[in-house]
């Protein structure tokens, strides 16, 4: 049992990465013993797998126009790069049920299952969290509405509207994918689809039938697309920065990142996106690696939206329930709130 008090909001995550675990690691215990987890890397990605989830110091309260939302970061130990075999993925599927636990003894209503936690969990009800209760949400559809403002938003910068861009989706056929293509269809001049599942493009094309939607490959997308939302779910990167044509602007929703690359990008222009700007800093740069106190991921502020308006329960989704009707209506109830689409800046953003 937790000796946090209760809350309404567990927000449950995962390092994106070795590196990220090394940064969470000298937050906690210091630089030296940052170090040793850098000298032993083999040891301690071992250790990584048995490490329960757990709760972090991470608990605070969440101001909002009008109302406050108590949150705490429940962290599951995996590393995405590391789940290749069915034993790494039922142990990093046993920690999204534990962390869950913790949830329940925090006293939380909502949980928001960020990066690979929504994944794992899928569609599946978890019974420890519907049996205290508790609103299970993979922030898929409000994530998706972010990433279609904030290109939008990075568009307008430019100089350039939405509608005269030819516009690829990467992952088109995954849940964020989908409600991207969804939002954005009959905007853009044209939308290019992309996804390795053939059959699944067929299926979202036609659920739309904007006539200018046509399924591409990545390399046709990147060689074509003036702007691009890049919404896979990989444990690696899936596209070089150096492919990139000057000018293409690029929205990363990936969790890690899915662009990598050299910091010079030769005038294109790549931004993370899929976050929110809330009204007020939360401290938990040294988990989420952002830029600012004040933005966070989507999958995680629709855990908060949530909270704070309990009578939107019925919006929360796992995975593949994201649509474009619950995408609107927390991007608007989210503007209640004071919460935005996070504005990207025009520097380039490196993904070394």
């Amino acid at each position: 049992m937790s000796n946090v008090p209760d809350i309404d909001l567990v927000l449950l995550g995962h390092p994106s990465d070795f590196a990220h675990f090394r940064t969470i690691v000298e937050h906690n215990d210091g630089a030296r013993a940052a170090e040793r987890v850098a000298r032993n890397e083999a040891t301690f990605r071992a250790f990584i797998n048995w490490m329960p989830a757990y709760a972090t110091q991470s608990v605070a309260g969440i101001e909002l126009n009008g109302t406050c939302v108590r949150a705490a970061l429940v962290i599951c130990p995996f590393l995405p790069q590391d789940i290749s075999t069915p034993r790494t993925l039922k142990a990093a599927y046993g920690k999204v049920i534990e962390g869950c636990r913790i949830a329940s003894d925090m006293g939380a209503k909502v949980v928001a299952l960020g990066g690979f936690t929504s994944i794992l969990a899928g569609s599946r009800r978890i019974e420890v969290a519907a049996e205290a209760g508790i609103t299970l949400t993979s922030g898929n559809a409000l994530t998706a509405a972010l990433a279609v403002e904030q290109l939008r938003t990075a568009l307008q910068t430019d100089g350039r509207a939405l509608e005269n861009e030819i516009v690829a989706v990467l992952g088109a056929s995954g849940d964020i994918g989908r409600t991207v293509v969804g939002l954005l269809d009959g905007i853009p001049r044209e939308i290019l689809l992309v996804a390795q599942n053939h059959d699944r493009l067929s299926e979202v094309r036609n659920a739309f039938g904007h006539l200018r939607m046509r399924i591409a490959t990545a390399k046709e997308a990147v060689a074509e697309a003036d702007a691009m939302i890049v919404a896979t779910s990989a444990s690696h990167p899936v596209i070089s920065a150096s492919d990139l044509r000057p000018k293409m602007i690029v929205c990363d929703v990936g969790y890690p990142n899915s662009i990598f690359g050299t910091t010079k990008l030769d005038g294109a222009y790549v931004f993370r996106g899929g976050l929110a700007q809330l009204p007020h800093p939360v401290d938990m740069a040294v988990y989420t690696q952002l830029d600012q106190g004040d933005q966070l991921f989507g999958c995680f502020t629709e855990g908060i939206v949530l909270a704070a308006r309990p009578d939107l329960h019925s919006l929360a989704s796992l995975q593949g329930a994201a649509d474009i009707n619950r995408a609107h209506k927390l991007l608007a109830a989210a503007a209640q709130l004071g919460i935005v689409p996070f504005r990207p800046s025009r520097a380039v953003h490196s993904h070394d």
